[in-house]
């Protein structure tokens, strides 16, 4: 099992910050996301995410999702420069 962490830095624009994995590894993963930056607005979801469809990242809780190998993370925030951090279990 493959364990992998990364800052990724997003803003104002839909930014991938869990990029599908078939054909690397082909089964279910988890990854576990958390807005890095103080005082951002950041949200997560699919390719369309936005403040009224995403799930707002905290600054001290995970949020985790369970993914498939075909699944793609975006993340979107009112900051220009804002940092997700994610960590995968592969």
């Amino acid at each position: 099992m493959a364990v992998v962490s990364a800052g990724v830095t997003v803003g104002t624009s839909i930014t991938e910050v869990s990029s599908a994995t078939a054909g690397t590894y082909n089964y279910d993963r988890y990854v576990y996301l958390q807005s890095g930056t103080a005082g951002a607005a950041t949200y997560v979801g699919g390719s369309d995410v936005s403040a009224s469809n995403g799930v707002l990242l905290s600054e001290t809780i995970n949020a985790v999702f369970e993914l498939k190998a075909d699944d793609t993370l975006y993340a979107i925030s009112d900051t220009e420069g804002a940092v997700v951090k994610a960590l995968e279990v592969k």
